[in-house]
C-alpha cells in the first residue's frame, strides 16, 4: 500500500507555482538568458532558489535602519545626520540634484502624504588632516587626524510609505544578484569568443599539436558552459546562496562634532558613536544605506530654489 501511495503521488500532476513567484523566475530568466526556458521544467527546478533569494531580500530591505528623518532640523538634532552630510544646505543640493525624486513629486498619483521615504545611499570616506587637539589643559596644533564624511549621496526605491520603500528595496535587492549572474554568464561567452578567436587563429599557422588540442579543449569547455543546461543548475546554485554577494556589513565609528574620528575617545568627550551598516554587493564597492523620511515640503522647496537658480543663470 505504501508503495502505491508513493507511485500515485509521483504520477499525480504537480501544483502550478505561486503567480508571484512565476514572475520572478520569468523575469530572473529573461535577464540572464530567455534560452534557458527550453530546458524542461526550468520554472520548477529554478523555483527553489528563486524563493529563497527573495526571502532572503526581503530580510535584508528589514534590516536596512530606518526610518530616519533627513531634513535641515535633523541636521542640528541627531548625530547621524550630521555626520552624513557636511552642512544643512547638502540636505537640499541632494534632494534638487535626485532625478528620481523630480519624477516622484511630478507623478498626480503621489500627491497625498506629507512626508515619503526612500533608500539613502552613499559612500563613506575618510581624509586625513592636521587638526588641533586638546592635550591636558593645552592645546596641541598640527595634530594628524582623520576626517569622516560622505559623498554621492544618491536617493532611491521612493515611496509614499516606509513599507513600499522596503518592498522596492527587496526587488532591486533581488534583481541586483540576477544581473551579478547575468555578468558572469557575459564573462562565459566572452571567453567562448575568446576561445573561438585563438582557435581559428591557429588554425592559419603550422602550429604544434599540442597547442591545437589545448585550444580545442579550451572552446570545447566554454561551449560546454553556456548550454543551457549547465547554466540552469549554475543560476540555481548562485540563487541559493546569496549571503556572500549581497549582504549589509555593520559598520561603527566614533566621531566628534565636527567628523574628526576618535580611536580612542576620552570618556568626558563630546562624542558620538555612530552605527550604520555598509551595503556590499557583486562590485565589492560599499554603500552606505539608511532608509529616509523625507518632507515633502523641504523636498518641493529644494526643486524651487534649483529652478530660480537655473533661470538666473540664463537670464
Amino acid at each position: 500500500m505504501g508503495f502505491l501511495s508513493a507511485l500515485s503521488r509521483w504520477l499525480a500532476p504537480q501544483a502550478p507555482l505561486d503567480g508571484a513567484l512565476r514572475q520572478a523566475v520569468d523575469r530572473a530568466v529573461e535577464a540572464v538568458d530567455p534560452l534557458l526556458k527550453t530546458v524542461s521544467g526550468y520554472e520548477r527546478k529554478l523555483a527553489p532558489a528563486v524563493s529563497h533569494a527573495l526571502g532572503y531580500c526581503e530580510t535584508l530591505a528589514a534590516d536596512v535602519p530606518g526610518p530616519i528623518e533627513i531634513s535641515p532640523r535633523a541636521f542640528s538634532a541627531d548625530s547621524l545626520v550630521h555626520a552624513l552630510f557636511a552642512a544643512p544646505g547638502d540636505i537640499g543640493d541632494m534632494l534638487c540634484k535626485s532625478r528620481e525624486l523630480r519624477e516622484f513629486l511630478a507623478d498626480p498619483a503621489q500627491c497625498e502624504g506629507d512626508e515619503f521615504f526612500a533608500l539613502l545611499g552613499m559612500r563613506r570616506r575618510e581624509k586625513a588632516v592636521m587638526g588641533v587637539a586638546l592635550h591636558g589643559d593645552g592645546v596641541q596644533n598640527d595634530v594628524p587626524q582623520r576626517l569622516l564624511y560622505f559623498a554621492d549621496h544618491t536617493l532611491g526605491e521612493i515611496g509614499g510609505d516606509c513599507e513600499t520603500t522596503r518592498r522596492r528595496l527587496q526587488a532591486a535587492a533581488f534583481d541586483g544578484l540576477v544581473q551579478g549572474f547575468a555578468a558572469t554568464v557575459a564573462d562565459l561567452r566572452q571567453e567562448r569568443q575568446d576561445a573561438r578567436t585563438a582557435w581559428n587563429m591557429e588554425q592559419a599557422t603550422t602550429g604544434r599539436d599540442e597547442r591545437r588540442q589545448a585550444l580545442e579543449e579550451r572552446q570545447r569547455q566554454a561551449i560546454a558552459a553556456l548550454a543551457p543546461e549547465r547554466l540552469l543548475d549554475a543560476f540555481a546554485e548562485w540563487l541559493a546562496a546569496p549571503e556572500g554577494r549581497l549582504y549589509l556589513k555593520p559598520t561603527e565609528v566614533t566621531v566628534d562634532r565636527m567628523g574628526v574620528i576618535a580611536d580612542h575617545p576620552a570618556a568626558d568627550g563630546n562624542f558620538s558613536t555612530l552605527n550604520f551598516p555598509e551595503l556590499v554587493a557583486r562590485d565589492r564597492r560599499h554603500w552606505i544605506v539608511v532608509v529616509a523620511k523625507i518632507s515633502r515640503q523641504d523636498a518641493q522647496e529644494a526643486l524651487r530654489r534649483q529652478q530660480e537658480t537655473n533661470r538666473y543663470m540664463v537670464i
